[in-house]
């Protein structure tokens, strides 16, 4: 069983995890290695929010680094 507290259970058993729209965004350009002021520019919000989102998703996903991050990312069954 997952205790990873940014994982729940969908209503279908199956494992999600809770991020909001913009954090979704944010990681779904970090996985292709985009920097923070690229991914800034792509969604129209400043490197320091997208700092901010990162943080925000590392201490949810219990990662250390942007890798880490984006190796999770990529093992996940659904698509962000």
């Amino acid at each position: 069983m997952n205790t990873n507290p940014a994982f729940s259970k969908n209503n279908k058993g199956k494992s999600a995890l809770k991020f909001t729209n913009r954090e979704a965004d944010v990681l779904g350009l970090l996985i292709y290695g985009l920097t923070n002021k690229e991914i800034g520019r792509q969604l129209g919000i400043s490197d320091h929010t997208v700092r901010d989102h990162i943080s925000s998703i590392l201490k949810k996903t219990n990662t250390t680094s942007r890798v880490e991050l984006a190796v999770l990312s990529s093992t996940m069954k659904r698509p962000l």
